[in-house]
């Protein structure tokens, strides 16, 4: 064994919380998330009618916090399964802030900053896990408040790519999967019954195919439940 690998070797075992990138750039940005969302409730509580939503919103920041918080204290080489929950917990809150910008509880403004702050994180994590960082870009991001009627999905540029240019994510490749799977479970967990238009109009950045394929999988593996018949269906947890 060389100097390189003893380097390597050392490296490897230390603690996420001895790891500076890590450190200032996934810690330090989702504890200023969390602050943000927390400062953003406490400011909505007076005004708001559904406070059930405001108190899911701050459920999942929380539990964010205590997963970023958690992985500190991992070794960088067995720190792949933390890391993947915090990415995890954290797309789940910006699914949850999504609801709130469609029923008009946040401006699109402040879930814009909320969403590029999410994303810079989101490609931080993944040498952490060993995958291709995604990047989710959101220039038109849903703003049509929701009403008693399911709106109609919003055109929008915002498309899912590999962190390199011009290379697209593969469908099929498991970890986009995950995190899209994770993200229609938020919004059907915050809504409660859901069809897919009423999904594809919170998560504009796949397509309905793309998401009715999620679905599909998700009844597969007793996640979900489907409730009627093709274009009348509504999904709901299992």
């Amino acid at each position: 064994m060389d100097t390189k690998d003893i380097l390597r070797a050392t490296q490897s075992t230390k603690r996420l919380i001895q790891d500076d990138n890590y450190y200032k750039y996934i810690f330090k940005k989702t504890e200023r998330i969390v602050s943000v969302v927390f400062y953003i409730t406490h400011s909505l509580k007076e005004a708001a009618s559904d406070m059930r939503q405001i108190e899911d919103i701050e459920h999942a920041a929380r539990r964010l916090h205590d997963a970023v918080l958690a992985s500190l204290q991992s070794r960088a080489h067995v720190a792949e399964e933390v890391v993947r929950e915090t990415a995890h917990a954290l797309i789940v809150l910006e699914s949850k802030l999504r609801v709130a910008q469609v029923s008009g509880l946040l401006t699109t403004e402040v879930m814009n900053v909320l969403g590029n702050e999410t994303d810079a994180v989101l490609r931080g994590v993944t040498p952490y896990i060993g995958e291709e960082a995604v990047v989710f870009d959101r220039t038109e991001p849903v703003m049509s408040p929701r009403k008693s009627v399911a709106p109609a999905r919003t055109q929008s540029t915002g498309t899912v790519r590999a962190a390199t240019p011009n290379t697209p994510v593969p469908p099929s490749e498991a970890s986009g999967g995950e995190l899209r799977q994770a993200r229609i479970k938020a919004v059907i967990e915050a809504q409660g019954e859901v069809s897919i238009k009423d999904i594809s109009a919170i998560i504009t950045d796949v397509s309905e195919k793309t998401i009715q394929r999620e679905l599909n999988s998700m009844i597969e593996d007793n996640q979900l439940k489907r409730i009627g018949e093709r274009r009348w269906s509504k999904y709901v947890i299992f």
